[in-house]
């Protein structure tokens, strides 16, 4: 393996079909294999060459969330010997625009609509080529040629581009393997794919040893645990906030049943067992997480001891390490057998540490860059004539090797995310505002003692009148954070108590002296008061809420405050918010809605929009069981089949053969008049699809009663369907159920006809429909209504007929397809659709 395109061209050959790469988005699971992002690849480089005719060496800036389409894209820019420039998807187009012209770039690649006015050729992702055939290009890139660019700074500084060959990268992945198993795993990607972390140990690393990766359609943590399950997830890559979310989360759970302390007891018990007896002793929290993970390997930044010692507790391996996106990024690390907690561990093999007279970490080996993207005076900063990178980053090396983190001594801002954040590029910003006349930015602690950005400012003046006033620097400050990304936005701020802040000789500011006076004696200002009148009960408990995922007192939250600038809340903060938003209050409110509200009064307005749900208890999984099954084909053979034919006499069946080319799993859309409907639609099913069919049934009906939904599932294959509330969980479990190749019947009008005429359908079996990207079966029932209406105790006998209708295909954005559906069934059963 000498370049990326070796690792997953040697990976093709090797894995084949072994599934790559999945990903959840709406309702659907998408699953590619080896052999197809290979593929995908070639499509692409091919595509990149001669449709937009990029030369060998020309930047392609990628600016997606994780999914295979980006690995596809990733692979497809160096198969063709282009240099990818990754960003996280939360970047602004200013600072991708500036990157752009940096790097001369000759595309942007992006999710659709975002690369709009960037001054550079762009396209969509999804609109790339992945599937075309063609010959596979010949000359691939060489070791020694550059990979990527991958800048690291901020917005409004200046940006710097860390240029790594593939040599580089291909050397690190290889001795980071050596920190686990050697053998195929199951891994979540929670971190964007621009950070060098996720991509060494969540990408490169995995597909070289036939593993699969997996892409959640969130990072919240209740859909984090929900696909660890659904996927089967042995390992993780982290940033230590997520460990954090995660760990909350449980802790909640655990509260919420009153067991706190059981769980105070067993992590006491825990400290003096092996790790598998720890599993068993806490093997609900290991049922929640779906049973198979076995480690995380968290990196990035700071990790709390005791954080790691936690979920060391409860049974899982936490592999710390310690890098910078210039060694490619792995520096050192502990593994999987050998773990000291609070330690990074030792250098990787053929990585060189050594530690400069003021106890600097300096790193030489073939993961260290050899320069930055045209800025030769910063790259001769970092590089010594030896070949020594200067991280910035103070530590200290004992007997064994172990390398323990003290600090920084450049000015840069490592979050709890793993994102990195230089204070002069929010300083520049700052000071565009009149009412700030100087700035410093520091990272200063929150309650739990994690850093967040704080702004010390000097009141600027308007027009040559007094300082600023607190509120105007309150609405400076609130202007200027829109023009930062959302980890750039300061937590809060401060008035500098002197003239001006203190200085060195050669004029730099005193960082030290400001943030010591700053925690000793000056506090941010507090919130107006002037707020109109909420409803003491429910705003309590989210004020509540909100200072507790918060970590501050809940006289500090009002309705004013902003939740970035006053409560301090980031990206993962926010989506801690949703998660004990849905868990305490039961309000479930979607990641985009949340990401645009600004203060605590907005919440509560969105909240109060939001429709309050009680979570809904996941159906069972039984009665998809081998047994269930069989059982299930005994029951109608001697029981059910009989007895519907003691009533629907005679009975036809009309379109059987429309399934005959049917090779995967179908959504059937019928009319419903009757409770004889579905054992007569599953009797005049082919027995290969009867066997493999799920029917939906009214969950505030039928399973009102455990036992008799218990019996419906067994008998009747049905499976709880909510009317009423959210019905997201719901269209979810039809999504998975899809995935795992089950065919679906569902009644669209949602309720029995009282008439026996075709009710209009309800709106969300379009969604469901295009969602779900299978063939759409109509069916007509004629007769069943005569035969048991509404209202009457015990059927009679009666003609009945089933017709199945040709398959409908439903596009992505078919708008009409509830009409189409309507008229379809309307059609077969012989009634007009309704108006």
């Amino acid at each position: 393996m000498e370049t990326l395109v070796d690792l997953l061209r040697q990976a093709a050959m090797r894995y084949g079909d072994r599934p790559a790469l999945t990903s959840h988005e709406g309702l659907r699971s998408q699953t590619w294999s080896y052999s197809r992002l290979w593929a995908a690849a070639q499509a692409l480089a091919r595509h990149f060459r001669q449709h937009h005719h990029l030369a060998p060496g020309t930047p392609v800036v990628l600016w997606a969330t994780n999914s295979p389409e980006l690995v596809a894209a990733m692979f497809g820019a160096m198969t063709a010997g282009l240099v990818v420039v990754p960003f996280d998807p939360s970047a602004t187009p200013e600072f991708v625009r500036r990157v752009a012209a940096i790097t001369r770039a000759g595309l942007v690649v992006s999710t659709a609509g975002a690369a709009a006015d960037l001054g550079v050729a762009a396209i969509g992702l999804a609109g790339l080529p992945f599937d075309t055939e063609g010959d596979p290009l010949l000359d691939q890139p060489s070791p020694d040629d550059v990979a990527e660019v991958v800048f690291t700074s901020g917005t409004t500084g200046t940006p710097k581009g860390v240029v790594l060959s593939h040599r580089n990268i291909t050397s690190n992945v290889g001795a980071a393997l050596r920190l686990v198993p050697d053998r195929p795993f199951r891994l979540i990607s929670l971190l964007p794919l621009s950070h060098m972390f996720e991509q060494t140990v969540g990408l490169y690393g995995p597909l070289k040893i036939g593993s699969t990766i997996h892409y959640p359609s969130s990072l919240r943590a209740p859909v984090i645990v929900k696909a660890i399950r659904r996927n089967r997830v042995s390992a993780m890559v982290v940033v230590p906030r997520v460990l954090e979310l995660m760990m909350d989360q449980i802790e909640r759970a655990v509260a919420r049943g009153g067991n706190v302390r059981r769980w105070e007891a067993a992590h006491r018990l825990a400290r003096r067992l092996p790790l598998g007896a720890r599993r068993w002793l806490f093997r609900p929290v290991h049922r929640s997480l779906g049973g198979h993970l076995r480690h995380v390997i968290c990196g990035g930044a700071h990790l709390p001891v005791e954080l790691a010692a936690a979920w060391e507790r409860i049974g899982i391996r936490v592999v710390e390490g310690y890098g910078t996106t210039e060694c490619s990024p792995i520096v050192s690390a502990n593994t999987y057998w050998e773990r000291r907690l609070g330690s990074v561990g030792r250098p990787l093999a053929g990585v060189e540490v050594h530690m400069s007279s003021d106890g600097e970490i300096l790193v030489r080996g073939p993961n260290v860059f050899n320069r930055y993207w045209d800025a030769p005076d910063a790259t001769a900063r970092a590089l010594d004539e030896h070949g020594w990178y200067h991280t910035g980053d103070l530590a200290s090396l004992d007997d064994e090797g172990y390398l323990t983190i003290i600090g920084r001594r450049s000015d840069r801002i490592v979050l709890p995310s793993g994102l990195n954040v230089y204070p002069e590029d929010i300083e520049n910003e700052l000071r565009e505002e009149p009412e700030v006349d100087d700035c410093v930015v520091l990272s200063m602690p929150d309650a739990a003692g994690r850093p967040r950005i704080w702004a010390v400012v000097i009141p600027g003046s308007t027009d040559g009148g007094p300082p600023a006033e607190s509120s105007a620097i309150e609405a400076a400050m609130r202007r200027a954070s829109q023009r930062l990304a959302p980890h750039q936005r300061p937590a809060g701020w401060s008035l500098w108590p002197g003239g001006e802040f203190p200085r060195t000789n050669l004029g730099k500011v005193k960082r030290f002296e400001v943030e010591h006076a700053v925690v000793a004696a000056v506090s941010a200002p507090a919130p107006s008061r002037a707020e109109p009148v909420y409803p003491p009960g429910p705003f309590d408990r989210l004020r509540r809420l909100l200072a507790e995922v918060g970590r501050l007192d809940v006289d500090r939250v009002h309705p004013a405050s902003d939740l970035t600038l006053d409560l301090g809340l980031d990206s993962l903060g926010l989506l801690e918010l949703a998660v004990a938003l849905e868990d305490e209050l039961g309000i479930v409110i979607e990641d985009g809605d949340l990401a645009e509200v600004g203060s605590v009064g907005d919440l509560w307005d969105l909240i109060k929009r939001e429709t309050a749900a009680t979570p809904e208890k996941p159906a069972p999984d039984w009665p998809r069981a081998w047994w269930a099954r069989w059982l299930r084909s005994v029951l109608q053979r001697a029981l059910l089949s009989p007895a519907h034919r003691l009533v629907a006499r005679p009975f036809r069946v009309k379109g059987q053969g429309v399934f005959d080319g049917v090779t995967g799993p179908v959504l059937m859309v019928a009319n419903h008049c009757s409770h004889a409907d579905t054992p007569s639609i599953l009797r005049a099913l082919p027995a290969r699809i009867r066997r493999r069919t799920m029917v939906a049934a009214a969950a505030d009906y039928f399973y009102r009663s455990e036992l008799l939904g218990a019996w419906l599932s067994l008998s009747l294959g049905t499976f709880p369907f909510t009317r009423e509330g959210s019905v997201r969980p719901s269209l979810e479990r039809c999504g998975a159920l899809a995935d795992d190749g089950w065919s679906i019947l569902i009644y669209p009008e949602g309720t029995r006809s009282v008439t026996g005429t075709l009710a209009p359908f309800q709106r969300g079996i379009g969604y469901l429909a295009m969602q779900l990207a299978v063939p759409v079966i109509p069916i007509g029932i004629v007769g069943t209504y005569r035969v048991w209406p509404k209202g009457r105790r015990l059927p009679t006998r009666g003609a009945v007929t089933v017709r199945f209708g040709p398959p409908i295909e439903v596009g992505p954005d078919d708008t009409g397809v509830v009409e189409r559906l309507e008229s379809a069934v309307a059609a077969l059963s012989c009634h007009p659709a309704p108006v």
